[in-house]
């Protein structure tokens, strides 16, 4: 029984059926008192029903599984119906604001006449209130009021929690008719018991500023979802700080986030070092904790494709100083003692290619113009180290004095 009331077409069944006996009690009681506004949001009502209907068909929809041609199935369908009420709740809010500014102006009838002349606006027709009518009218405004606000938060409850964002829309909506209704329940008590009619009014320009922001804040997110805007720059900072802060993660090459209804996609391209066994742990670490941080902003699936680069590669020179001893090669302890000199191009800590130069008289020159601004030796000593350094080439000891143990071949 819990899984049937937790079920988004059953919910929205309830609301169509909350409709029809709005409707049905709203236009009988309008047209009783001469009351447009509580008349025409009956009608509204009966537009609300189709509404509640196409809410039903896209949760269909949304809910068929993903497919070939749709790899992350059809969610994001519920985010035109979305559109389409933040849409309709704009309007709403405009069709309010003039009903209250058409209320207001009634009360100095020398400005409306005047406003009248530059502007078309609606007739004013004030209620019609008797002590045998109002029971009825306050039974339907306060009965509807609380009704409206129990199943909107019903709507906006189950639709989070299953992730369908048109429940969670037609969830606020259905608030923004409780908002309306208890601005028009202060409007009767006020006309029958203060003769102060116009209260109404500066509370219904409050009201209708509020179903504007909601319905602006509706629109803008299922546009966003639409046009798959990234999940914005905050939460990118703290994935790339998740990321950042795994071990053996060097960089971040690439990011791009978007959702797909209630499902976080974020694609990662990631520098590391790390052998294929290491980037399967990594990769586990990372979308646990990305999976933990998304849910706690309100996502419900997840979709990560995380790709493992090497870092960029990053060639430069070193050289060796090289002793010769009976056609074998060393490394000779000091520059003053070598008789050649090994140029290696690094790349990503191998020795891509070495070539082999005569020591010449002037071996500062040589490394200069080959671009080594390393050169290591054997002794611990370091002799030339300052004349080295002059000149911008750091003076190195090496880990061996023999070439092959520290990787290095010639090419000749």
């Amino acid at each position: 029984m819990n899984q049937r009331f937790r079920d988004p077409i059953f919910v929205m069944g309830l609301v169509a059926l909350m409709y029809v006996v709005k409707a049905v009690l709203k236009i009988t009681v309008g047209q009783m008192i001469n009351s447009p506004m509580i008349a025409g949001d009956g009608f509204h009502n009966i537009a609300d029903l189709f509404e509640a209907a196409a809410v039903i068909t896209v949760i269909v929809v949304a809910r068929r599984p993903s497919t070939v041609d749709y790899p992350f199935g059809r969610k994001n369908i519920e985010f035109f119906a979305s559109l389409a009420i933040g849409a309709s709740l704009l309007y709403m809010s405009f069709q309010f604001t003039v009903e209250s500014l058409v209320g207001l102006l009634a009360m100095k009838p020398a400005l409306d006449e005047i406003v009248r002349g530059y502007v078309s606006l609606p007739a004013y027709q004030p209620l019609v209130m008797s002590t045998k009518t109002l029971p009825w009218v306050l039974a339907v405004t306060a009965g509807s009021t609380a009704l409206s606000v129990i199943v909107s938060r019903y709507q906006i409850s189950v639709g989070r929690s299953s992730g369908h964002a048109s429940l969670v829309a037609d969830g606020e909506e259905t608030a923004s008719d409780g908002r309306i209704e208890a601005v028009t329940f202060v409007g009767v008590i006020a006309e029958y018991l203060f003769h102060a009619p116009w209260l109404e009014y500066p509370l219904g320009l409050v009201v209708a500023v509020l179903i504007g922001r909601t319905g602006f804040e509706l629109f803008r997110s299922a546009w966003r979802v639409l046009l798959q805007h990234s999940l914005g720059e905050e939460r990118e900072s703290k994935i790339k700080e998740i990321c950042l802060a795994t071990p053996g993660i060097m960089g971040i090459f690439k990011l791009k986030t978007f959702q797909v209804g209630h499902t976080a996609v974020c694609l990662i391209d990631l520098e590391t070092q790390r052998g294929h066994a290491a980037v399967i742990q990594i990769q586990y670490g990372i979308e646990y904790h990305l999976r933990q941080y998304l849910e706690e902003e309100g996502f419900k699936e997840f979709e990560f494709k995380l790709d493992f680069h090497l870092p960029l590669a990053k060639r430069h020179r070193v050289a060796y100083a090289i002793k010769k001893v009976d056609g074998k090669s060393f490394i000779s302890p000091t520059l003053s003692q070598a008789s050649h000199i090994w140029v290696c191009d690094i790349e990503r800590g191998k020795v891509m290619r070495s070539t082999e130069e005569v020591l010449p008289e002037n071996p500062l020159a040589l490394l200069l113009r080959k671009h080594a601004f390393h050169l290591y030796v054997f002794d611990s000593a370091k002799e030339n180290a300052d004349s080295l350094e002059a000149v911008g080439i750091e003076l190195h000891e090496a880990v061996s004095y023999l070439p092959e143990l520290l990787g290095l071949h010639l090419e000749f």
